[in-house]
């Protein structure tokens, strides 16, 4: 069973999904919350999670497109990044550098 990482809203998370990675929150310095990743999601995490503002998780989830629809959607993901960055001077070290971050983050969904 393949595994795909998702980012959502807290408005879109529902208790049973599964986080990809781990949620720390603090205030002035403070450990407030801790959810390890893997951590299977309650109602009363989303309840803290509110409480404390979170706006958006990563979970896991299984992998339910086929290899063509996942080429697919790489392919439309690319294409959005490099419309998004085609007036930027990717020769410019620290705009290349943001482009292949940007491009390997939108890529791995």
């Amino acid at each position: 069973m393949t595994m795909r990482c998702r980012h959502v809203t807290l408005a879109q998370a529902c208790a049973g999904m599964v986080l990809h990675s781990s949620v720390s929150i603090f205030f002035h310095g403070i450990k407030r919350c801790f959810f390890p990743a893997n951590h299977r999601l309650t109602e009363g995490n989303l309840k803290q999670l509110a409480t404390h503002r979170i706006e958006f998780l990563v979970i896991s989830e299984i992998e339910t497109r086929s290899p063509e629809e996942i080429l697919s959607d790489t392919a439309e993901a690319t294409g959005r990044v490099k419309t998004i960055f085609a007036g930027a001077d990717l020769a410019e070290p620290t705009m290349a550098a943001l482009y292949t971050q940007v491009l390997a983050f939108r890529s791995a969904f």
